[in-house]
């Protein structure tokens, strides 16, 4: 009896396999998230985190909506500017408390640019960040570790805005960003990615530092060093 339960169940879990992708779906290959977002046509999904939004069937490219980083409620809309008004708190790891607050302008006393930044500190004020919009995403500017470091604009920290695949590293301004995982909720929702980030050594190799995972109303939920 126990051997053909198990032959039962081996078979049920091969046939999820065989057809489409499972709706709680954990997504690490271009050809899963193309299944799951192009395979099925339902309609019934009105939340703007709806792979089927997000991911493009003929470019096979993913928008990352920008308010995925900040953790702000986003509308749907594609065409928003990537800065938007931000005050969120959330806790990296469960225990690091860090705000997002914004924008505001800013001048860099570098370059004497002026920019709209937000404002990402931690709530023990052991570290403030400022972040700016780009073509390729969101990146650092300014940092307040070992004495203050100030960053040349278009540097990226996080994949947002279009063009961006599962399994592709994009590079930007001494810095490369590679989205690794894509996770769904029952309802084909987005409710999660990971992604690798490097920064480009003085020998002009990229160095894995960081994976990441951001949720959505909420923000970076995991940050792992490597």
């Amino acid at each position: 009896m126990r051997i053909a339960i198990s032959l039962i169940f081996v078979m049920t879990v091969s046939s999820s396999y065989a057809g489409t992708i499972d709706n709680n779906s954990d997504l690490e290959s271009a050809i899963e998230l193309h299944q799951a977002a192009c395979s099925e046509v339902d309609d019934s999904n009105e939340s703007p985190w709806d792979i089927k939004s997000l991911y493009n069937c003929e470019t096979k490219n993913i928008f990352v909506p920008y308010q995925l980083w900040t953790g702000a409620k986003w509308n749907g809309d594609q065409d928003s500017d990537c800065m938007h008004e931000a005050d969120s708190t959330f806790y990296v790891n469960g225990t690091s408390g860090t705000t997002i607050k914004g924008p505001v302008e800013w001048e860099n006393p570098k370059t004497l640019n002026t920019l709209n930044i937000w404002k990402r500190e931690k709530l023990d004020d052991s570290k403030q960040q400022y972040f700016a919009c780009n073509d390729k995403g969101i990146g650092r500017v300014y940092d307040s570790r070992k004495g203050g470091r100030y960053y040349d604009l278009g540097r990226c920290k996080f994949p947002a805005g279009q063009g961006w695949e599962i399994g592709k590293k994009r590079e930007c301004k001494s810095t490369a960003i590679e989205i690794v995982k894509v996770e769904l909720d029952s309802n084909k929702s987005l409710s999660a990615i990971e992604f690798k980030w490097w920064y480009q050594s003085r020998s002009g190799e990229y160095v894995h530092d960081h994976t990441y995972r951001y949720e959505p109303n909420i923000g970076s939920v995991n940050a792992w060093r490597q």
